[in-house]
């Protein structure tokens, strides 16, 4: 619905009012001067619009990089969590070749108590390294061993170790 009011032209009092409300040059460059503003504040809105625009898409940009990174972080605490509980694996196992090392060390040492090697103290846990030496010194260079008591020697350390079991 539409109003139609009449013009203001024909009215005396409209147009005594209009020669009053005449603006004067400074009132007149002063509202020029505020209408230009508006348009350079249009022109600061839209630059201050493109710079939002470029702030948004740089904070998408930086949102999907911590994206990533925290996918990347997860992925490697995962990998961690996996090779620590292989490293605990391997600890046991390694825990539980050291135990049976031990077992046949000491089974050694049993078997070989009464076998003396030439040049050294009979076998004891202190000496069992050099003693080891020894013998895979003299079964590997057995041309070297060639006396029968050095023959005998190998053959008692034979029957002595059969009975081990690995």
């Amino acid at each position: 619905m539409f109003i139609l009011l009449p013009s203001l032209s024909g009215c005396p009092r409209a147009t005594s009012a209009m020669k009053k409300a005449r603006l004067s040059g400074e009132e007149m460059l002063t509202i020029k001067q505020r209408a230009s503003n508006g348009i350079e504040n249009d022109e600061e809105m839209k630059q201050l619009d493109e710079e939002i625009k470029e702030l948004n898409d740089s904070n998408s940009q930086v949102e999907a990089d911590m994206i990533r990174l925290r996918t990347q972080i997860t992925t490697m605490e995962t990998n961690l969590k996996s090779i620590e509980e292989e490293n605990k694996v391997i600890e046991q196992q390694n825990e539980s070749l050291l135990h049976e090392l031990a077992n046949l060390s000491q089974s050694l040492i049993n078997s070989l108590a009464n076998i003396q090697l030439p040049h050294m103290e009979p076998i004891n846990e202190q000496n069992f390294d050099a003693y080891v030496a020894t013998l895979t010194d003299m079964y590997t260079n057995q041309d070297h061993y060639q006396s029968p008591e050095n023959k005998a020697l190998l053959e008692n350390i034979k029957q002595a170790v059969q009975g081990i079991q690995v």
